[in-house]
Parts: C-alpha cells; sequence; structure tokens
C-alpha cells in the first residue's frame, strides 16, 4: 500500500511539473510574441525581429510537446508561422511552406474542440465553421489557407474554386465577421475584401471598397487596412493618381503604439515599394 501511495503521488507531482513545465513556456512565448508585434518593423531590425519570432515558434513549439492539444499554443502557432512567413520570409516556396504549416496548427486547434469534430464528421466542415466559436483559430486558418493559395499565382487559384475551397473560405471568414469583425484590427473585413478582390470567377470589387472602408473607418490607426485599399481596389481598377495618394499618406502616417508597430512598419515599406510601382504608371 505504501508503495501504491508513493507511485500514485509521485505521478501526481509529475502530471503538476509538466504542466507548469508548458504553463512557465508558454507565458515566456507570450511574452516574446507581444515584444514582437510592439516593436515597429524597419529593414534594419529584420534579422533580429526575425530571430525573436523564430524563438516564438520555438517557445511553443516546446510547450505543444507537452500539452498537445492546447488551443491557445495551436492557435498562436498559426499566427506566429503566418507573421514569419508574411513579414520575414520572401522566398515564395518558403513562405508557402509555413503557411501550409500554420493551417496545419490553425486546423488542429479547431479540432481540439470535439463539437467541432463532431458536427464536422455529421454535417462537414462548412457546417462545423458555423458553429465554432474561436475567432481566432478561424481566422489564422483563414489567413494562412488563403495566403498559401494566393502565392500560388493564378493557376492555385483557381484550382481551389474547383476544390471548393473558396467555399469553405468564405464561411470561415463570415463567421469571424459575426463574431468579431473587430478581431485583428479590422481582420475579417480585410480578409473578405481579399476574397473578392481575387476571386477568379466572383470578383466584386464594389464589396471591396465597401468592407475595407469600414475597417479604415474603425481602425484608422491599423495602416495595413489602407494598404490593402490601395492593392485591392485602387490598384485592379487602376486608379493610379488616388493610390500615389494614399500611399503616401501611409507612408507619413504615425507608426502608432503597441501591438500595431511591427504591421504598420512593415506595411510603411511595402508602400515604399508600391509607390515606385504606382509612380510608373503615373509616368
Amino acid at each position: 500500500m505504501r508503495a501504491l501511495f508513493f507511485s500514485t503521488v509521485l505521478f501526481s507531482l509529475g502530471i503538476i511539473g509538466l504542466a507548469q513545465e508548458a504553463a512557465d513556456l508558454i507565458s515566456q512565448a507570450d511574452t516574446l510574441f507581444l515584444e514582437v508585434q510592439s516593436t515597429g518593423y524597419t529593414p534594419e531590425a529584420h534579422s533580429i525581429l526575425q530571430e525573436k519570432i523564430r524563438q516564438v515558434i520555438s517557445l511553443y513549439e516546446q510547450a505543444l510537446a507537452v500539452d498537445e492539444n492546447n488551443i491557445h499554443v495551436l492557435t498562436e502557432l498559426a499566427h506566429a508561422y503566418y507573421v514569419l512567413a508574411d513579414v520575414f520570409v520572401d522566398e515564395t516556396k518558403e513562405e508557402i511552406k509555413l503557411h501550409v504549416k500554420g493551417q496545419e496548427y490553425a486546423e488542429r486547434a479547431l479540432r481540439a474542440d470535439p463539437d467541432f469534430v463532431a458536427i464536422e464528421k455529421k454535417d462537414g466542415f462548412i457546417a462545423a465553421v458555423k458553429a465554432h466559436d474561436n475567432v481566432a483559430a478561424l481566422f489564422w486558418t483563414y489567413a494562412n489557407w488563403a495566403r498559401k493559395i494566393d502565392l500560388g499565382g493564378w493557376k492555385s487559384l483557381i484550382a481551389a474554386a474547383f476544390r471548393g475551397d473558396d467555399k469553405k473560405l468564405y464561411a470561415i471568414m463570415e463567421r469571424c465577421l459575426e463574431l468579431d469583425p473587430g478581431f485583428e484590427y479590422g481582420g475579417p473585413m480585410r480578409a473578405l475584401a481579399a476574397y473578392w478582390a481575387k476571386h477568379p470567377f466572383r470578383k466584386d470589387f464594389d464589396k471591396t471598397k465597401d468592407l475595407l472602408e469600414q475597417a479604415m473607418n474603425d481602425y484608422p490607426q491599423y495602416l495595413e487596412n489602407k494598404l490593402f485599399y490601395v492593392q485591392y481596389y485602387f490598384m485592379p481598377k487602376k486608379m493610379w493618381a488616388e493610390a500615389k495618394a494614399m500611399l503616401e499618406e501611409i507612408i507619413a502616417a504615425e507608426q502608432g503604439e503597441g501591438d500595431v508597430l511591427l504591421q504598420n512598419g512593415f506595411a510603411k515599406v511595402e508602400a515604399v515599394e508600391l509607390l515606385e510601382e504606382v509612380e510608373k504608371k503615373l509616368g
């Protein structure tokens, strides 16, 4: 009996120790991730910030090895892989590989919810999405999935439509809009605006315009909303003078404060590059 008692105690202490280890790793990762997001992106800071986001991913993955179904960790890994690919990697194949990884983690976060799994098994993925409440897991599933498709070019967009990926992506973003249109400073509005601008068979620039204007109105401090307006409305419509004016506005804007700093700094860098392209169109 005494041996059994001590074995039970040791087992319990082991579980507590693992839980504490995971909690410590998650806390370190959360703190470092917020630090990265709250640091203004510049080309000079690129390498340092890239190393930090890789450290974030390493910490979360160590935590996941201890607690494999932790929804917060899975979701933040999907988020971190998106940031690594979108901001810090220029080679297309490597970007796609990172977005594939991010999508896998985000879908694991969705399916860590037994209700999602049960509905998906019975009625399919879209039905499960429509009943799900974790806006972060949904959003980063969409973000990585859609970006992966977009990076593949027009053939990838057409193939995705024939597979029915567009219907699944639309369902995800419609659900995000229902749950929290302000997530990531208007992220669902930006994402759906890009969806309507890029769809190979059902473009709708009026919807793109309305969604982005709402995002800009609600979150004027987040410069990516304006950058998307240039990329997905002004440029496809060949409104070069308007594009130039808004890009100059982005470049001149305050960088902001808090967790917008990384993306605002990156938006400014992208705006400078786009401005050169737009000015060539203006002659």
